[in-house]
């Protein structure tokens, strides 16, 4: 039996699905995603015909799987087609919440957390109506599968906006928790997902502190808080991703999406020219400044009067100027002293690191399933657990992810310790609601 972590909702439709729920679509909401895809892949798409165009299932597959090493931009343009075809009201997330959930009974997961997020200005009374659907809707499922002799435990987690009305957010679900046993059993954490770059996690650091004090002072509502973080980060160089990662862990989320960054080989980053804003730069040297005599214990590191003159440098710069960094041999093996460091932090606490093999492979445009970091992680003693991402939009299921992971040098025993152990990783777990 399989522990899935790491799904989005919607993401787990498979093409025949997608297609029959857009083709039921009277409105379309194409403008979401014609621009993104025409932009990212140089084609346009005719709206017009588009059901004829892509009649054949195969087509049509070929059209909504992402199966190529691409940035998140091209991703997020494939997704898009997804957001574009559902009508995403209340029946319909019911409809999909249940048959989800009874498609991954089938395949053997037993327990599974799915992530849903609504719309940014999403009126309170829609938000709660769509909220209450979705949990109907697993409820449902989790019927369905004790019917069927697959019996599964599904329950949901709130992905919010990085950028608007997250709090705002919060509150709503934290009240309702209080009045509806619905949404009080089903709901378990909050995420945040999406475009990363951009939203450093040093902005967040109150609002968890805030979301884990509520936890401490309201256990039966306690809520997980996972955060995805070093899974795309063109926006500046790896040392900084690395600070990310580190920042979210010490500012409280529990299970933290991809981390790629953390163990990637080092050597990946060779010969390429990274672009930052002078304040990311300013914050990493304070930190390598800060943490300095503890980073040197992992190898070697940037001389300290070099990260002085560094810091002198560009006190003056402005925080917007974008900085360009070549990266070379030496920069790799100082990365490589920083990811050690930096793992070596995260084992030492209860954060976990949720790996999706294929997802990574592809987004993360790594040159095959046995560069993906696992490993390294459990050479680390970094706490991880794997998941599907979007299963149906990579064509994927949590058997072929624990295959990935076996490519990727796992041993058959570091899998099923995984395998076992991945349950205590749930969120009611780590969030201090459940203690058992």
């Amino acid at each position: 039996m399989y522990i899935d972590l790491h799904n989005h909702l919607y993401g787990c439709l498979p093409p025949e699905t997608l297609f029959r729920i857009g083709k039921n679509n009277p409105n379309p909401r194409w403008h979401l995603y014609l621009e993104s895809y025409e932009k990212a892949y140089g084609i346009k798409i005719r709206p017009s015909t588009f059901f004829d165009d892509y009649s054949d299932i195969k087509e049509f597959s070929k059209l909504y799987h992402f199966k190529e090493k691409a940035p998140f931009l091209h991703f997020q343009a494939k997704f898009n087609l997804i957001i574009a075809l559902v009508k995403f009201d209340e029946r319909e997330i019911t409809e999909v919440s249940h048959d989800v959930v009874f498609s991954n009974s089938l395949e053997d997961i037993s327990y599974a957390e799915y992530r849903l997020m609504f719309g940014k200005e999403e009126p309170k009374e829609s938000f709660y109506t769509k909220l209450m659907a979705s949990l109907e809707g697993l409820k449902k499922g989790e019927e369905s599968a004790k019917k069927a002799g697959k019996p599964i435990q599904a329950k949901l987690v709130m992905s919010l906006h990085r950028d608007l009305n997250f709090e705002r957010h919060y509150d709503w679900m934290k009240n309702w928790m209080e009045k509806e046993s619905l949404i009080r059993d089903g709901l378990v954490g909050i995420d945040f997902c999406h475009i990363e770059e951009g939203y450093p996690p040093k902005h967040k650091q109150s609002f968890f502190h805030s979301i884990n004090k509520d936890n401490k002072a309201e256990p039966k509502t306690a809520l997980s808080i996972l955060y995805h973080v070093g899974e795309s980060f063109r926006d500046k160089t790896p040392f900084s991703a690395v600070r990310w990662i580190i920042e979210s862990a010490e500012n409280g989320a529990h299970r933290l999406g991809h981390a790629l960054a953390l163990g990637i080989d080092s050597d990946y980053f060779l010969g390429e020219e990274r672009t930052e804003l002078v304040s990311e730069a300013k914050d990493q040297i304070e930190y390598e400044l800060m943490y300095y005599d503890e980073i040197t214990t992992y190898g070697p590191f940037y001389a300290k009067e070099e990260l002085e003159l560094k810091r002198k440098e560009i006190k003056t710069k402005p925080d917007t100027e974008i900085l360009t960094i070549p990266f070379d041999e030496t920069q790799s093996q100082y990365l490589h002293t920083f990811q050690n460091y930096a793992m070596s932090k995260i084992a030492k606490t209860n954060v976990v690191i949720e790996c999706c093999p294929s997802s990574n492979l592809y987004i993360g445009m790594l040159e095959s399933h046995i560069d993906h970091p696992i490993t390294r992680f459990l050479q680390n003693d970094v706490k991880i657990t794997i998941g599907s991402d979007d299963p149906g939009l990579f064509g994927t299921t949590m058997e072929e992810e624990y295959q990935h992971a076996h490519t990727a040098g796992v041993s058959e025993k570091d899998l099923e310790l995984i395998r076992s152990v991945s349950l205590d990783y749930r969120s009611t777990k780590l969030s201090g609601r459940d203690l058992d």
